[in-house]
């Protein structure tokens, strides 16, 4: 008796679970119904078609934001719409029903990919007001699950042409687990080639290009399929003009007065190129400030190092002026010393100066109105000459007022067709 009992438990079993299907299928009108027929007997923790053909999973990107590109941490992050596509047979809706958007919760009830993102430095999902993300099911059993994601990967700078240069930051996904032989990953090959941008905006870079690659990679001793986005930007170069170029510049345009001060003010020639090459310094300071410790010189450097060159060499032609001038100025002095010795021998000292004349000196009568007059106009007379009159001018400092400019304009030109044109 016991196998009538076995053959009429299993033949029942089936004509119920045919009744309800039955109940939910044709109509479709109850479409919990309907997921939860799909839902019975599913095992998510089992790949689709884990004993045939890997899954294909299709990824599309759209960036709503980009930055900030940080070169200290040598980062960039991104904010997007991060989407999925793959196909589970065993989630196939009826002829009736495609296109579902259903509860994130049924996220829990199936299998997804595991996908991860292998330069990033942190990710998470935006939760306001509630979760981002979606899952749709679509026709033949095609699930759609989409989510906003904000992005923090590394991104590897090379600063030699800064603050002219342009970087390529990547951004790298493949699955944690899977190898190629469970998951291929393939871009969405659309009218966007996967890859879709929303009115991005920088304050520091111009996205110019972006590049889609798909490659395998070894890890663990397993090929895993890799996709790689390659956003390329060129860095706006304003700031760093207006904040290190031209600053700089003029510092070395202000070392100049000094070849137009009197060659015999000493202390006010140091002042100013003392004091520029200390501003040159602080501004040096502070662009670098901007950028990691790399080893190597950036473009910005070596115009620096420029700078402080023609700052130097003002410094030693003042000095080779001052010692020109104290070299003339002792010949003079022994020149003044010999010629006194011989006055002293042709004329009498002034002992021996008649008394009369002191006498006659001391009588003559003087006006005080007159000669206030007299002094008023003197010292007007004379402030005229004064202006009227160059100040003392040094053979080097006339050189220097021609050569340094001449100079600095070459090597301007030189650096500039340098980085803009050999080296781009």
């Amino acid at each position: 008796m016991w196998y009538m009992w076995f053959v009429i438990v299993t033949f029942l079993q089936p004509l119920n679970t045919l009744s309800n299907i039955e109940k939910c299928w044709p109509t479709a009108n109850n479409l919990t119904c309907v997921l939860n027929d799909l839902l019975l007997g599913y095992n998510k923790y089992i790949r689709p078609n884990h004993t045939g053909d890997p899954i294909r999973v299709q990824v599309y990107v759209m960036i709503i934001s980009l930055g900030p590109v940080l070169e200290l941490d040598m980062s960039f992050t991104m904010n997007l719409f991060f989407r999925q596509i793959w196909t589970d047979k065993r989630l196939t809706l009826p002829n009736q029903i495609s296109n579902v958007a259903v509860s994130t919760k049924l996220l829990s009830a199936i299998w997804k990919p595991d996908t991860y993102f292998i330069n990033s430095h942190s990710a998470y999902l935006h939760t306001t007001p509630t979760l981002n993300h979606l899952l749709r099911i679509l026709e033949n059993g095609r699930l759609l699950y989409s989510s906003r994601l904000t992005i923090k990967a590394s991104c590897s700078t090379f600063l030699k042409r800064f603050p002219l240069d342009v970087q390529t930051c990547p951004f790298i996904l493949s699955s944690y687990a899977y190898g190629t032989e469970d998951i291929i990953y393939d871009w969405k090959l659309d009218e966007h080639n996967g890859v879709e941008f929303e009115r991005l905006k920088l304050s520091q870079f111009d996205l110019f290009d972006h590049k889609i690659s798909r490659r395998e990679m070894l890890f663990n001793d397993r090929n895993h399929s890799v996709l790689q986005l390659d956003l390329s930007m060129r860095r706006n170069a304003g700031y760093y003009i207006l904040q290190g170029y031209v600053p700089a510049g003029l510092l070395v345009i202000l070392s100049w007065v000094s070849f137009w001060i009197d060659s015999e003010a000493t202390a006010d020639r140091v002042y100013i190129s003392v004091t520029c090459v200390l501003s040159l310094t602080t501004l040096t300071i502070d662009i670098r400030s901007y950028i990691p410790a790399v080893p190597y010189f950036t473009a910005i450097d070596y115009f620096f190092i420029m700078c402080y060159l023609f700052l130097f060499a003002s410094l030693i032609q003042l000095t080779a002026v001052h010692r020109h001038l104290d070299y003339r100025q002792s010949i003079r002095s022994t020149g003044n010393i010999s010629r006194q010795r011989k006055s002293s021998i042709k004329y009498p000292a002034s002992d021996e100066i008649p008394q009369s004349n002191v006498g006659i000196l001391r009588t003559t009568p003087i006006c005080p109105v007159e000669f206030a007059r007299r002094s008023t106009l003197s010292i007007i007379v004379h402030g005229l000459h004064l202006i009227k009159q160059k100040a003392p001018l040094h053979k080097l400092d006339r050189i220097a007022r021609i050569a340094f400019p001449l100079l600095f304009l070459i090597c301007n030109c030189m650096y500039w067709y340098i980085l803009i044109v050999y080296t781009a």
